[in-house]
């Protein structure tokens, strides 16, 4: 999970007078508060055609919404859903635990059922040793079964696998590291649909390290610094990373627009738009525009990027952690 603080902060106003903002004189202080982001911004049904296609919008793989996500494919699963539009475009990554969770909801019941392998880690000789004379595997398969007290993780997607046929993926630039490996890991079982734009382009796994588990005594300066090791290049069940070197190549190419005035899940908004019509609903072709709240005065703001962005986040192993001091 991941939380952010906010410091106090004095806000100008002002009023938009013919694409130029003119100032009122006024100002306000915002107070500093602790807040969760959660990750799970948009989950909806769309019913066309008689059939009924999911659509998901995830920004984060953090652990607090794993059980929100498993009531989630609970849902699309009584709904009957056979597709699903899963949209990473601003999912930069996060625990593997949550990738794992995803995984066994959105792969074929078959595959879950028989606990085949979703993902494989590839580590360099010393630490695939330990793994061997420790007798760990290095594969992860789909289970329903999560259960990760060192974290709080206790979790089971028993009656959550939807059942699917198909996924579009919606990504783009601010897709990275855990939603690659996803979409990457289930390659080999499910029909992926790509659409959006190439993405981030992190095929690694690592550990996050804090100083105090580093060191057997530990220095005060050091007490709140930690550190994110690579370990690992993930592999999906057909030994591939499909991200690896430089990104998920889309299918079908299309350039994500935030400052266009279309809320996430809306059937118009442009990424989801394609998907759905490759998922067989018609559009009117007369009375549907592009919107856009963009002004000659107004440059595009950057893509936030969460703490999450850019990792893909292992529990440290018992024997691994008992070794590092």
């Amino acid at each position: 999970m991941h939380f952010f603080e906010c410091l106090p902060l004095k806000v100008s106003l002002g009023e938009l007078q013919e694409d130029i903002i003119v100032s009122q004189n006024k100002s306000i202080e915002l107070t500093a508060v602790n807040m969760y982001e959660n990750p799970i911004i948009c989950d909806s049904v769309y019913e066309f055609n008689g059939k009924k296609v999911g659509y998901l919008a995830y920004t984060g793989f953090d652990l607090k919404s794993i059980n929100p996500l498993i009531e989630i494919g609970k849902k699309f699963k009584a709904e009957g859903i056979e597709e699903l539009v899963l949209d990473l475009r601003y999912n930069g990554g996060g625990y593997v635990i949550t990738e794992n969770v995803l995984a066994s909801m959105f792969a074929p019941q078959e595959a879950v059922s028989s606990k085949k392998v979703f993902e494989k880690e590839i580590y360099n000789s010393y630490l695939s040793e330990i793994y061997q004379k420790q007798g760990e595997s290095l594969e992860t398969r789909f289970t329903t079964e999560f259960n990760y007290p060192e974290v709080e993780v206790n979790a089971s997607t028993k009656d959550a696998n939807i059942g699917l046929k198909k996924i579009y993926g919606l990504i783009g630039s601010g897709s990275a590291s855990a939603s690659e490996a996803l979409l990457g890991g289930l390659m080999p079982y499910t029909n992926v649909r790509l659409i959006g734009t190439q993405t981030h382009g992190k095929y690694c796994t690592g550990w996050m390290l804090s100083a105090e588990e580093m060191y057997e005594k530990c220095p005060q300066e050091l007490k709140n610094w930690g550190i994110y090791v690579m370990v690992s290049i993930y592999q999906n069940a057909d030994g591939k990373t499909p991200c690896m070197p430089d990104g998920l190549i889309p299918d079908i190419q299309i350039e994500d627009d935030p400052i266009q005035a279309y809320q996430i899940g809306d059937v118009n908004e442009p990424l989801l738009k394609q998907a759905l019509t490759e998922a067989e609903r018609s559009y009117e072709t007369d009375g549907v525009h592009s919107r856009s709240a963009a002004s000659p005065h107004f440059k595009a703001l950057p893509p936030v990027k969460t703490p999450l962005f850019g990792k893909r986040i292992q529990l440290i192993p018992s024997f691994v952690s008992s070794h590092s001091k």
